[in-house]
Parts: structure tokens; C-alpha cells; sequence
């Protein structure tokens, strides 16, 4: 049973960034998920874990999926699951951020 994780605190809107906040272009690293059993094991067996590296691909401004990038793979999720997997966004040194990163 290693894959159910949540973010810090279940109150309100666990603190940082989601997927679903991530412009396109940008990689980050999945941090966390705040979702029951049954969405946390149906993210973990797509490869979306704690640790994975994923890239936004594309997404609307205001509606639609998520189109990400998962080793090499890319997935369709739907905005409210994207906004349930807490991201850090990976800022590289040398490189300016993407513009609108967040």
C-alpha cells in the first residue's frame, strides 16, 4: 500500500502550486496528492508519484485538460485532477524562468 499520499494539511487548498496552475513549457516535480484512495492509485499507476519530473505540454486558459508529460509518456488529465497534484516547479541556473511560470 505505498500510494496514497497527501499534502500537507486536508483544510481548504493544501499550500503551493498544481498542475493545473503550471504554464505550458515549465517541468516540475510532483510534491504530493490530495485525493482519495481510488484517484491516488489511479495517479501512481499513470506514474504521477511523488519525485516524477512532469512537463506541462498544454493546457486552456480557463477550461479543458491538462496535457502532461510523464517519462516519456503524455496523458490528458482532467483540470480537477490536475489541480489535486501538488508541484514544485523546476527552475534551472543559466536558464531565465518560462515567462508567466505561475
Amino acid at each position: 500500500m505505498g500510494w496514497r499520499w497527501r499534502g500537507p494539511g486536508r483544510r481548504g487548498r493544501a499550500g503551493g502550486p498544481t498542475l493545473a496552475d503550471i504554464q505550458p513549457g515549465v517541468e516540475a516535480v510532483v510534491r504530493g496528492v490530495v485525493a482519495g484512495y481510488g484517484l491516488a492509485r489511479r495517479l501512481a499507476d499513470m506514474g504521477i508519484v511523488p519525485g516524477t519530473i512532469v512537463r506541462v505540454v498544454r493546457r486552456n486558459a480557463m477550461m479543458g485538460p491538462v496535457e502532461v508529460e510523464v517519462r516519456g509518456t503524455r496523458l490528458l488529465l482532467g483540470r480537477g485532477i490536475a489541480a489535486k497534484v501538488l508541484v514544485e516547479p523546476i527552475v534551472r541556473p543559466g536558464f531565465p524562468p518560462p515567462p508567466g511560470q505561475i
